[in-house]
């Protein structure tokens, strides 16, 4: 399995708002994004979903810089 494919089984989650968002950060910023930002992008994808939409909410805080930056981004996305 590619790391792309691997990455794009890891996006598919059981709430569809996760789904969707972490799919076309995916397909859409993914591969043009720094390192920094693919390795926080991939740390993301190990929390589980309660956390992880708590952090798209805003309800957590994080302390890693580039996971910060990545989150505004994402809620961004799903303002859009």
């Amino acid at each position: 399995m590619s790391k792309l494919s691997h990455l794009k089984w890891q996006c598919r989650r059981g709430v569809k708002e996760l789904d969707l968002v972490l799919s076309t950060y995916l397909q859409q910023h993914y591969t043009n994004a720094s390192d920094k930002e693919q390795l926080a992008f991939r740390d993301l994808l190990q929390y589980e979903d309660p956390l992880l939409f708590d952090l798209l909410l805003g309800n957590v805080n994080l302390e890693d810089k580039n996971q910060i930056l990545l989150i505004e981004k994402l809620q961004r996305l799903l303002r859009n």
